[in-house]
């Protein structure tokens, strides 16, 4: 059945006039009566009934209405999706991210996203700090929100700033420093320090490396971790002090404490990065989305760190 006579039905069925809505379709009075009578034909029933009036819908009338309104809607959006990829505009953007520090953004943002995009199809997949990049220089995602501590990303990645984040000490609630709002390096010289391994978080180790290697702290005291949730539950259990962003509080037991670092250079960016060599158009669409999401909520609490 074409798809013009459901339109021609559509017209007719608000204007309740032949002649009117021919000419609001450029075709004769006859044609159109002609395109009606062979829809009912199509279907076998009967939509209209003529009267000194004008038109009527019959019941059946009305109910087909709705349905073709229904047909005529997927259609055209099934058209709009075939033409823009014929154009060339992927339909398809696939995201990599850290699941603490994005998860509420990226709710957020796919809500709107779906608006304004729904032909746009979202694939999704958490992942772990240290292999982010690396899928993303293999072209395993168009775009990852990550925290930014590889310097060596900005070579060939965009990237848009999402918010600020900090690395704190993380302790025990019963440890003497869970009392303070904040905490030096030197305070931590006595304690085990939990540290990320540099094989397994890259750019985030070497950070708190040099940030740990400035204060001389001795190294028979640096314990390195594989899993950040692991070193939180070793905290908690007494066995040391960890060092992680603070953002990672939000899900974190209530039984130890997330004490900042004090100093500018202990923050850090949560970022959206993407290749400079990709063209996926989806991406520049979603990263207007992220801009146009209010991040203040998601940092729970300020940061008292300077």
């Amino acid at each position: 059945m074409p798809i013009s006579l459901l339109r021609e039905f559509i017209v007719l069925s608000k204007n309740l006039n032949f002649s009117i809505t021919a000419q609001q379709l450029y075709i004769t009075q006859s044609v159109l009566s002609k395109h009606i009578a062979l829809l009912e034909k199509k279907i076998g029933l009967t939509l209209l009934v003529r009267n000194h009036h004008g038109v009527e819908l019959t019941a059946i009338g009305k109910l087909f209405l709705v349905e073709a309104i229904a047909i005529v809607n997927r259609y055209d959006e099934g058209m709009k999706k075939v033409k823009m990829a014929v154009y060339g505009i992927k339909a398809e953007l696939k995201i990599g991210y850290l699941y603490a520090h994005t998860k509420d953004i990226l709710v957020s943002s796919i809500q709107l996203f779906k608006k304004h995009y729904p032909h746009i199809e979202l694939k999704l997949m958490a992942c772990e700090y240290g292999k982010l990049a690396q899928k993303l220089k293999n072209s395993d995602f168009d775009l990852i929100l990550t925290v930014n501590f590889d310097k060596d990303i900005l070579s060939w990645c965009n990237t848009y700033k999402l918010y600020e984040d900090v690395l704190c000490a993380v302790v025990c609630n019963d440890h003497p420093l869970a009392k303070q709002r904040n905490v030096t390096i030197h305070e931590l010289n006595s304690e085990r320090i939990l540290m990320p391994s540099n094989d397994d978080f890259n750019g985030y180790a070497t950070f708190v490396n040099e940030i740990f290697n400035s204060e001389k702290l001795s190294q028979d005291r640096k314990i390195r971790y594989k899993c950040i949730n692991s070193s939180l539950l070793m905290v908690e259990a007494g066995y040391g002090v960890a060092i992680v962003p603070q953002r990672l509080k939000v899900n974190a037991s209530k039984k130890i404490c997330f004490i900042p670092l004090k100093g500018e250079q202990y923050s850090f960016d949560v970022i959206a990065a993407w290749r400079k060599s990709n063209n996926n158009p989806a991406i520049k669409k979603f990263i207007h989305i992220l801009s146009q999401v209010e991040y203040n909520c998601f940092c729970n609490e300020k940061i008292e760190s300077f």
